[in-house]
């Protein structure tokens, strides 16, 4: 026999239960990425934040005669769970990889494009990170999950704004 039985239960083991420790990712709206990178819109700029999470599809124009102006916001939650640190010790299946905690990480991009009327357009994406760490792993630290959750949503509303690409045009025309 090439492998004892007890081999056999260990390596059974460690490939059912690994895989539920790990990070998942979902971003919605669900839009299929586009290639178009020569499309920008210009206007005016209200986001404070960093300039790497805010979308490629806008660039500053104080003087555009459009009279657009882009107001950018995001909001980031955290979640982790609540089971003491204690109770895993004693659960023999965290000896095999069984998680022994969860974290979340929640993040909702909002662009407004407005003119002097009000809002004309608003784009928003969320990403949600689900991680699931067990006693061998880690994973990405909330800091990690949060930047390509940002970044995530970004690319989500630059798609969007992408698709929208006709109706956006209209409004630099039409003043």
């Amino acid at each position: 026999m090439l492998f004892s039985r007890r081999t056999v239960v260990i390596t059974t083991l460690f490939v059912t239960l690994l895989p539920g420790c790990g990070t998942t990712m979902v971003v919605t709206p669900e839009v299929k990425p586009t290639f178009n990178n020569d499309f920008r819109m210009k206007g005016q700029i209200v986001y404070d934040g960093n300039r790497d999470y805010f979308p490629r599809t806008i660039a500053e124009d104080s003087l555009d005669k459009s009279g657009l102006v882009f107001r950018y916001k995001y909001e980031v939650a955290y979640g982790k769970d609540n089971l003491p640190q204690a109770i895993p010790l004693f659960n023999p299946l965290t000896l095999v990889g069984f998680p022994v905690g969860e974290d979340t990480v929640v993040i909702v991009g909002h662009m407004e494009i407005l003119r002097e009327n009000g809002v004309v357009k608003t784009y928003t994406a969320t990403c949600a990170f689900d991680k699931k760490r067990s006693m061998y792993w880690e994973g990405d630290t909330l800091t990690e999950l949060r930047k390509k959750g940002l970044i995530a949503v970004r690319d989500n509303i630059e798609t969007q704004m992408n698709q929208d690409q006709v109706f956006l045009s209209k409004l630099i025309t039409d003043k």
